[in-house]
Order: C-alpha cells, then sequence, then structure tokens
C-alpha cells in the first residue's frame, strides 16, 4: 500500500495552517465532513500530505483524541484500489474495522472516492482510501 496522508487531530485550522506554512506547505481550502462532524484542511510539500482534521462542534470524534494527547499526527491513511478487498484481507489477519467505508468529501466530491478506520493493537489507527 502507498501512503496517501498523514492525519493530524489540531484543535483549529488556522493555526495549525500557519506553522504547516512555516514549513513549506501549500494548505488547501477547508472541507467540512458532516459525515464525520469534523473540519479538514490538506497541506501539500511536494509529495507529502498532511491532512489537518478538527471538529466540527462539541461531540465530534476528534475530541477524544484531542483530549487524550493533544494536538498530534494519529493516522496514517494508505491507497488501496478496492477498499472492500483491502478490508476483508486486513481483517483475516486481525485488524479491527471501524465502521463502514464512507464517502470521502475533503478527498474528493465524488462520491464513489470512500475511507474507512481499522485498528491494529501494535500499531495503532490507519486510515483507508479507495483510489481507482
Amino acid at each position: 500500500m502507498k501512503v496517501h496522508h498523514i492525519g493530524y487531530a489540531v484543535k483549529d485550522i488556522e493555526k495549525a495552517k500557519q506553522s504547516f506554512m512555516k514549513l513549506g506547505y501549500t494548505v488547501e481550502k477547508k472541507t467540512v465532513d458532516y459525515i464525520r462532524n469534523v473540519v479538514i484542511a490538506f497541506a501539500r510539500n511536494d509529495s507529502t500530505i498532511i491532512e489537518m482534521i478538527a471538529p466540527l462542534d462539541n461531540g465530534s470524534p476528534i475530541d477524544n483524541i484531542l483530549e487524550k494527547n493533544g494536538e498530534m499526527p494519529y493516522h496514517i491513511c494508505y491507497e488501496v484500489k478496492n477498499i472492500e478487498d483491502a478490508c476483508k484481507s486486513l481483517k483475516k489477519d486481525g485488524w479491527i474495522i471501524l465502521g463502514k467505508p464512507l464517502p470521502a468529501p475533503a478527498i474528493s466530491s465524488l462520491e464513489d472516492i470512500k475511507v474507512v478506520f481499522l485498528y491494529d493493537k501494535n500499531i495503532g489507527l490507519i486510515e483507508l482510501v479507495e483510489i481507482k
């Protein structure tokens, strides 16, 4: 699998944006992901992509990460050709699938691009994105 991006939990995208820009990143516009109750912005620097994820409002799933660990990288996203096949294969290897694959509005407005999160006790949280 090829790395697509690294996900950072942040409290404030505008503040995080300034820090990433000082490191030479170009930051794209923010996207509200109502499915996951978060605000997302991608930062790019050559071939590296950072996904900044902030809570949309109280009760966002990113709140727990921010409360426990503060602002930090918390997942790596990998590209797959077929998300269903990848989930089946990883589940056989002991990965826990944390929900069903859902559209990824921050990555694309096309509904056929989906993401899913998985957990492994040895390396933690990953995300899969289906890139056809």
